[in-house]
């Protein structure tokens, strides 16, 4: 397996099974629509196929999505939606699509409009995007240790911003998520070599002024025996708590290789450095109601608040049996604590397979995507009371991204 799809593991699987049609199938009436998810269709090799994104007014109700009147989404790659209403979407992350970055709005019907588009240079790895104002935005190029500056209103390329020089010996800087914090741009440096994978813990991100895209440093942490800062195709990956301090969901080696781990780091408010006295060490780290001793990545999260962190967090030990990690039932559903550094199984939610990692609020309740035995579609727990409910919606394909603008 090409280690590069290890970043894919949690939106891709082997094969597509769709969902059986019946009297309550909706075929998309996005005219109703503040919810948006993504689908993923694959092949039966599961290295290629298809996604699709779509706007629906609400989520419940047992009712079947398909893909009717859903837009392409480039395979391998979540759309980035943004404060300001933009919706990005990106091309195959594996390359093979248009070499476009087209920004979408929901307009006064509630239906996807497209804005503008702008090309993208060719085996870019294109997957986050980060808006540091109306005029001004960034997005990854991560294949290409590259990052380009342009204008979200007329999707026109401003600038550049190579990291090669930031690469350590042997590896790719590869620049992961982005964040912006007090007109600083922090970029997470995944550090990869030809395999795809860190060599070593540590932890590094490049620093650049928002007003005027200069350097000013690159951090570097080994003392937390982390890597793999961010999931580089998750812009929620890191993320900033109510007392503005910043968060980095790092991968390690995706549980390929021992003693390359995963966790969390924290960089505090008014510091432009790692905080050495935390960490989440998820090698270290038992989980409350898991049937294995560790969980290996998280690779999906999303904070809502009070240090509680909702997150798909996978073990091929949940299905030891099973040697495809595109198909195996080994992501589960669980909270992270990052305050008092605890993990938890939300009980009651099924174990999703790869594709099944759709994540995102929807009033006070936590939406998950799950492809698991018995459907593909969504389930949800209640952020306040813990009550869960499946199989509230089922879709056409695996659920992989999912935002509500409510």
């Amino acid at each position: 397996m090409n280690i590069k799809h290890l970043f894919l593991v949690a939106a891709l699987a082997v094969s597509f099974t769709a969902c059986d049609k019946d009297d309550n199938t909706n075929n998309g009436d996005s005219s109703l629509g503040k919810i948006l998810f993504s689908t993923t269709v694959t092949n039966p090799s599961g290295d290629s196929g298809s996604g699709y994104l779509q706007a629906v007014g609400a989520l419940g109700g047992g009712v079947n999505y398909s893909n009717y009147n859903a837009i392409p989404l480039g395979f391998g790659s979540y759309p980035c939606v943004c404060e300001s209403g933009n919706i990005y979407v990106f091309p195959d992350y594996m390359g093979g699509t248009e070499l476009k970055l087209r920004r979408y709005v929901l307009n006064d019907d509630n239906q996807l409009e497209l804005k503008g588009s702008m090309p993208l240079p060719a085996n870019s790895s294109a997957a986050i995007v980060v808006e540091a104002s109306a005029d001004k935005a960034y997005v990854c190029c991560q294949s290409l240790d590259l990052i380009i500056v342009f204008n979200p209103k007329t999707m026109t390329e401003i600038s550049r911003i190579d990291v090669s020089d930031l690469r350590n010996e042997g590896v790719s800087a590869y620049p992961g998520a982005l964040y912006v914090r007090d007109g600083i741009l922090y970029v997470a440096l995944e550090q990869y070599n030809a395999q795809w994978m860190p060599n070593e813990n540590s932890l590094e991100m490049a620093l650049y002024n928002v007003s005027d895209d200069s350097f000013i440093k690159k951090i570097r942490n080994t003392s937390l025996g982390l890597c793999g800062p961010t999931r580089p195709i998750d812009n929620q990956s890191i993320f900033e708590d109510e007392n503005g301090d910043i968060y980095i969901n790092c991968t390690g080696s995706f549980g390929y290789i021992p003693g390359l781990n995963s966790g969390i780091a924290r960089i505090k408010k008014g510091e432009t450095d790692f905080d050495e006295s935390y960490s989440i060490n998820f090698s270290e780290t038992k989980v409350k109601g898991l049937s294995c001793d560790y969980l290996n990545v998280l690779l999906m999260c999303r904070y809502v608040g009070n240090g509680k962190m909702y997150s798909y967090g996978y073990a091929p030990a949940l299905d030891p049996t099973n040697t495809n990690t595109f198909i195996a039932r080994i992501g589960l559903p669980v909270i992270v604590d990052i305050y008092n550094k605890t993990v938890e199984v939300i009980e009651g939610l099924p174990r999703s397979n790869g594709h099944g990692v759709a994540m995102g609020r929807y009033g006070n309740k936590m939406v998950y995507g799950s492809a698991n035995d018995e459907y593909n579609g969504f389930c949800t727990v209640d952020i306040n009371t813990g009550q869960v409910e499946t199989k509230v919606a089922t879709v056409e394909g695996y659920p992989s991204f999912f935002y509500s603008f409510e």
